[in-house]
């Protein structure tokens, strides 16, 4: 018979699954944007999202808030080397690394959500 997950520990990791689990498709489709080469999309998405995280972590009121816009703001500065040419591919090999990364990790922790779900059968 299995243990009972605690509900914070549940609630951790469906929280984990589903972000880990957008940011993962948010930064494959970012180095999509990001292209080989010069990107002219790349360079605007990355330049919005810079500035959208940066304005974003000014005006919040939590730690949580400021670090979320400093990860947007960091995913768009990302996107925005990897649309420059010559050191783009490696940005963009490392930002594809890191969206299947996250996807893994999204997917394993909503693999634990389930089975914490079914512990509380």
């Amino acid at each position: 018979m299995n243990e009972i997950v605690p509900s914070d520990r549940l609630v951790r990791y469906g929280m984990s699954g589903i972000s880990g689990s957008a940011v993962g498709i948010g930064l494959l489709v970012l180095s999509g944007f990001a292209g080989a080469g010069l990107s002219i999309p790349g360079l605007i998405i990355g330049g919005g999202l810079t500035a959208f995280g940066l304005s974003a972590s000014q005006k919040a009121k939590s730690s949580d808030d400021r670090t979320g816009g400093l990860v947007t703001a960091g995913a768009g500065a990302l996107t925005v080397v990897a649309s420059l040419p010559l050191i783009g591919g490696l940005a963009g090999g490392m930002m594809s690394l890191a969206g299947f990364g996250l996807l893994g990790y999204g997917g394993y922790s909503i693999y634990k959500f389930v089975k914490g779900l079914r512990s509380r059968r």
